[in-house]
């Protein structure tokens, strides 16, 4: 009797071990699979950026993307715990982090939204950059990263909805203070929506109509930040001037009632003469970091 227990239970375990190593296996081509997608760019979408008067964007890009597609962005979960203590020791040393360094913020609600620029379109902001060394450091590795932030939603806020910049890139936010799960802290973009998680990384395309709430009592910390997909490489300097010339004219449009009166070919020629100015001034700001 104890001869056929010892068998059954022999026999149970060697399967039981063959089914483990069985889904093992599985787990891990499963892995490899997914590590062996890239992100592709539809046939029929041209970069486009999303300007005044008509804000809007009808390629077919998906509104979220998964993180795997863009191995670059490893390091950030890799270091997001010495990221988000960074970040969080200034303010136990300096105060509390505050200010909006983008001149076209959407509209907030129930607070003010602190959205600290380290780098936009490859132009950096060295008086930012030298509060945070070490996540500057890890975003500095990223060779595609274009644009990168620290970005701070206040409790029980929400951010109205906006169009992004570009289709030429994708942005990734890494979850560093998430106080809530979905839905109460989420973003909705495009038909879709999702929370985010600490130590994590939620990828979309933000040129899609996008808004966040945050509808708990405490402060949400992301990190922000944008890469150029494999498929547009070649096209990164281009993007980046593109980009600034884009946002020069989307502020004077809304802030100068005059500017908007002009005609639409004075409007063209000024978008075509801030897209030149900046791939000009652009390499010499960096060189002699006059910002």
């Amino acid at each position: 009797m104890l001869d056929k227990r010892v068998s059954f239970l022999f026999d149970n375990y060697s399967l039981s071990f063959l089914i483990s190593k069985k889904l093992s296996t599985f787990g891990l081509k499963a892995k490899k699979h997914m590590s062996g997608k890239k992100f592709s760019w539809p046939a029929n979408e041209e970069l486009v950026f999303v300007r005044p008067p008509k804000e809007e964007y009808n390629g077919s890009l998906d509104y979220f993307y998964d993180s795997d597609l863009f191995p670059e962005l490893d390091i950030l979960k890799e270091n997001w715990e010495k990221i988000r203590d960074e970040i969080l020791d200034f303010e136990k040393n300096k105060g509390e982090l505050s200010g909006m360094s983008s001149v076209n913020p959407a509209n907030v609600y129930g607070g003010n939204w602190t959205l600290i620029y380290l780098k936009s379109f490859q132009r950096l902001y060295s008086k930012n950059r030298e509060r945070f060394p070490f996540t500057c450091q890890i975003i500095d590795q990223i060779p595609n990263c274009v644009f990168s932030a620290v970005s701070i939603l206040p409790p029980n806020s929400d951010i109205a909805p906006h169009f992004g910049d570009t289709n030429g890139i994708i942005r990734a936010h890494l979850g560093l203070i998430v106080p809530a799960p979905y839905p109460q802290i989420a973003i909705h973009v495009g038909e879709d929506e999702r929370g985010w998680e600490e130590g994590e990384l939620m990828c979309f395309v933000n040129v899609h109509k996008h808004h966040v709430w945050n509808k708990t009592n405490q402060k949400r910390y992301v990190l922000m930040v944008d890469i150029v997909p494999e498929v547009l490489k070649q096209r990164q300097d281009e993007i980046c001037h593109l980009g600034l010339g884009s946002q020069t004219y989307n502020y004077f449009y809304k802030e100068f009632g005059w500017f908007r009166k002009l005609p639409k070919g004075v409007h063209n020629a000024f978008l075509k003469l801030s897209m030149l100015l900046w791939k000009i001034y652009l390499p010499i700001e960096t060189k002699f970091k006059l910002r």
